[in-house]
């Protein structure tokens, strides 16, 4: 009986890693697809840093309000990847891209929400 219980737990702890990481790593995916479609701005950070960790909760704020404002959360531990797609030298990075897909604006470090805004209205201006 223990060996059961204890083969159950193995897989549903197995199980239950293999899912999680490959939800992240599509989630980038997608945002690379929007890429070129659609003006956004990119928050890239870690889930182990404070100020990236402050960054997503005043983002979740911001998105209580408004929730189609187009900042997108990439945590680098979900996909490594993120790091030399858009060359980031530390965290947090704000990128932001136009609907042509270029990249117009960078800002390293934290953000206040009013300073956020502004980061989707130039996304949006050139």
């Amino acid at each position: 009986m223990k060996r059961l219980l204890l083969l159950l737990f193995m897989i549903f702890l197995l199980g239950g890693c293999g899912a999680e990481t490959d939800k992240s790593k599509s989630y980038f995916k997608t945002i690379k697809e929007k890429i070129g479609k659609k003006a956004m701005v990119l928050e890239i950070g870690a889930s182990s840093c404070k100020t990236c960790i402050n960054m997503k909760k005043t983002i979740d704020a911001l998105k209580l309000n408004n929730p189609n404002l187009p900042i997108h959360i990439i945590d680098v531990y979900d996909d490594m990847s993120v790091f030399s797609y858009f060359k980031i030298q530390m965290i947090p990075t704000q990128v932001v891209i136009n609907e042509k897909g270029q990249e117009v604006y960078r800002h390293i470090g934290g953000l206040s929400g009013e300073e956020m805004l502004k980061l989707v209205e130039l996304s949006k201006k050139y």
